[in-house]
């Protein structure tokens, strides 16, 4: 089943190839897929779907004509829609980055290296 399941994420990405959201969502879940993830997607749980409830969130937390959610309220919403525990490691990977060690926290952009007194 879970082979379907995958096969079921890939031709929704494949559909939309410039989709780069939906392909991010889509290995996303596909890195998650087990049994009971399978039966969800296998069962009419799709890719548009969970994006669908991102952007849901995205109007809710709107202030004006800007949304802006943080990566864990994004992939939140997907594990919510996919009925899926929460991963800090998986949400990490998604974005490209190395997983934290169990109970490190999420991880933070950097202020870079500039100094305020170079300005002056």
């Amino acid at each position: 089943m879970i082979d379907k399941a995958v096969a079921k994420l890939n031709a929704e990405m494949q559909r939309e190839p410039d989709n780069r959201y939906l392909e991010i969502l889509g290995h996303y879940a596909i890195d998650r897929c087990d049994q009971a993830l399978a039966s969800k997607i296998t069962g009419g749980r799709t890719l548009k779907g969970a994006m669908e409830a991102v952007v849901k969130r995205a109007k809710a937390a709107r202030a004006g004509s800007v949304a802006v959610l943080t990566p864990t309220q994004v992939f939140g919403e997907v594990d919510q829609y996919f009925g899926l525990p929460t991963d800090t490691a998986a949400q990490w990977r998604a974005m490209g980055l190395p997983a934290a060690a169990p109970g490190q926290a999420e991880p933070q952009p950097s202020g870079g290296d500039i100094d305020p007194l170079d300005f002056l």
